[in-house]
């Protein structure tokens, strides 16, 4: 190794790069040829599906009908890596799955090597920075704690791969391979203080805040670190203000996707996903702050820029994990996640710190250090490549229960909607464009409050004893569900959501079953999601739980009444559909999907009024006294027209930037 020292450091830091690449390409070469792995007990099947969606809808991108009773696109997820992996399977004419996995296994190939490139070109330490790199290839910092240990088997094994492949978090794997050159661009914007940097830095943050919830986070902290690590003071100042007017533009080039509303409904959600962390997180995260704040006074005394910075650094993600994982504390929502942050963060630190050590060590000491380094690669690389193997082995997903039951619905239940449990309701349109009731991104649901309490209440039937059945199905009723799938104790799926599977036995038909799994039909008088019903039928007072059935009650009365005209609703596209009917004064059409200021409606070519009924779902008044034809739209509201407005307004102004003379851009 150390014979690379007669090469040119530029040359040395290629070959290294390359090394590092080569090195991850080893352990997950066979994300690079299956479409599918044996991991079908994670959300993957969601972003697959969005990907899917994206290639054959493209560009009519406004309304996404198959999760959560349809929901605006953006409120899928943060959409950047599935318009990635949609670009790369048209471009290469291959399937979504396929695309996904490459371009995720990318991510995960290139996360070191980018982590490697901003320590070097930030401290000018190359054989440092690369060795932190490898460190960080070979060795999961979290197995210090006992449940992440517990859960990997091993002190050797690798938590980024486990997180990837099996918890298939691909987009936060992607931002964490993308934070350290967002860092680096945002480091250089305000030390080199060329446009370049500005624009890159603000390109980069914009890309990584669209990948991922996290994403944004992680910047904010990594960037308070960047600055909090310099010593002076006029530098410091400067720098902050650098840094949020970068952030700034990096937040309207985000915000065609990323609007105010979608980003309150994200932090307003996260803090009920997964436990009700609420008022809970201000003190811990406060303490954090304050804790790094005090570091940044305590690390001055290090002469090195880089390695003060990797200690705030590691010494916050360090933090958030061990505060949730020792005390239970949590300063964040799902604290035990960003254990991901905590690994590059933590090899940096150490590198750094063990570096003034290292170079003064006696020239034998430095060989049986380098002796020790090359058999503890030569292990980790052994038993890496055999724990991702077994991760990564192909499925044959036509054998699986989920491709099934989605076959089956897509035959079976054109169009119509349904409530499908555990995992294959989150693989179903992978396969299949049946709409669901349930399925999707908790933290980017629009209607969130209602929507748990109703999965909930269907999943448990917690208080409802021998009504559980009959209370489940007024809830898929009233949100327009034909079926509902039901895995039961013995199925294949990972999860078994349903404490009483068996209770829609001798009570709704049964559709279809193979193993242990079952389609139960849901009796409707009409399949449209559309009805026609008394406006005083309508749900006027969220419920306050899954229990709480008085007034749905009354409603699904209402969707049941032969009295009531049938309203048939026909979709034109994704985003448009026509209602025809016959209403009278008092009346209104119950529309069965998630309410949106994005909807405009005309009946009778006169414009007709859009209102949100207690449980979340769209109320048309179309002021008909007879024949009724409604035609319905999503423009997506002002909103969202505004701020893509800005969004591209921005990107053509910065891109405009690089002819003014650079005597004007100082």
């Amino acid at each position: 190794m150390w014979s690379l020292n007669r090469f040119e450091p530029r040359a040395r830091a290629a070959i290294y790069t390359a090394m590092l690449i080569g090195l991850n390409v080893y352990f997950v070469q066979n994300l690079f040829r299956v479409d599918f792995t044996d991991n079908m007990q994670n959300n993957t099947g969601t972003f697959m599906a969005i990907s899917r969606f994206i290639v054959e809808h493209w560009p009519h991108l406004n309304w996404y009908p198959w999760w959560f009773n349809g929901e605006p696109f953006e409120n899928t997820y943060s959409p950047m890596l599935h318009l990635v992996d949609a670009a790369f399977a048209g471009l290469f004419h291959c399937s979504t799955p396929r695309a996904f996995n490459f371009v995720t296994g990318l991510f995960y190939v290139t996360g070191p090597a980018f982590l490697f490139l901003f320590a070097w070109r930030v401290s000018k330490h190359l054989e440092t920075s690369f060795f932190a790199a490898l460190f960080y290839s070979l060795f999961s910092p979290v197995v210090f704690f006992h449940a992440f240990r517990g859960d990997l088997g091993s002190w050797w094994s690798a938590w980024r791969l486990r997180v990837l492949v099996y918890y298939g978090e691909g987009p936060h794997t992607a931002v964490v391979a993308m934070l350290p050159m967002a860092l680096l661009f945002v480091y250089l914007a305000f030390t080199k203080r060329k446009y370049i940097w500005y624009v890159a830095a603000g390109l980069t943050m914009a890309f990584v805040a669209l990948v991922n919830a996290f994403g944004a986070v992680d910047l904010g902290f990594g960037c308070a670190c960047l600055i909090l690590a310099m010593r002076d003071r006029k530098q410091m100042l400067h720098a902050t203000l650098m840094t949020a007017g970068i952030a700034v533009m990096a937040y309207l080039l985000a915000s065609g996707f990323l609007t105010p509303t979608l980003a309150r409904t994200i932090m307003s959600d996260s803090q009920d996903v997964g436990a009700h962390y609420g008022a809970r997180l201000l003190g811990p995260l406060a303490l954090i702050f304050l804790m790094l704040v005090c570091l940044s006074f305590a690390v001055q005394r290090i002469p090195d820029y880089f390695t003060r910075f990797s200690l705030l650094f590691a010494f916050v993600f360090f933090a958030i994990v061990a505060l949730y994982e020792l005390a239970k504390v949590p300063a964040l929502p799902q604290p035990h996640r960003y254990a991901l942050e905590m690994e590059p963060a933590l090899t940096l630190a150490l590198a750094f710190c063990v570096r003034p050590v290292a170079v003064r060590l006696k020239p034998w000491m430095q060989a049986i250090a380098l002796a020790a380094i090359v058999l503890f690669v030569i292990h980790q690389t052994r038993h890496f490549r055999h724990y991702a193997r077994f991760f990564t082995q192909k499925l044959d997903v036509t054998q699986r229960i989920e491709y099934k039951t989605a076959q089956w619905m897509n035959q079976n239940l054109p169009g119509q909607r349904a409530f499908v449990g555990a995992e294959t309701g989150l693989w179903l349109n992978v396969f299949a464009d049946t709409p669901q009731m349930n399925s999707g991104h908790d933290p980017f649901n629009p209607n969130f409050a209602v929507m748990e309490m109703a999965v909930y209440h269907i999943y448990s039937g917690e208080g409802a004893g021998a009504h559980d059945a009959q209370d489940s199905i007024l809830w898929l009723k009233a949100f327009g569900c034909q079926a509902i799938y039901v895995p039961g104790p013995k199925s294949q799926v990972y999860t078994k959501p349903f404490q009483h599977p068996y209770k829609f036995q001798s009570v709704l038909p049964v559709l279809w079953h193979e193993e242990d799994d079952t389609i139960y039909a849901l009796p409707q008088r009409t399949k449209s999601i559309a009805h026609v019903v008394p406006e005083g039928a309508l749900v006027g007072h969220q419920p306050v739980n899954g229990l709480d059935t008085r007034e749905l009650s009354r409603y699904v009365a209402a969707l049941d009444d032969p009295a009531f005209p049938n309203a048939p609703l026909t979709w034109q596209s994704t985003a448009s559909a026509h209602i025809q009917t016959t209403l009278h004064p008092g009346q209104v059409i119950s529309l069965q999907q998630t309410f949106d200021k994005g909807w405009i409606a005309a009946a009778n070519g006169r414009p007709a009024k859009v209102t949100r009924d207690a449980l979340g779902l769209t109320v048309i008044h179309a002021g008909c006294d007879g024949p009724c034809e409604v035609d319905l739209s999503f423009d997506g509201g002002l909103e969202r027209k505004l701020f893509r407005a800005v969004s591209w307004t921005v990107a053509v102004a910065a891109l405009a930037g690089f002819w003014i003379p650079r005597r004007r851009r100082g």
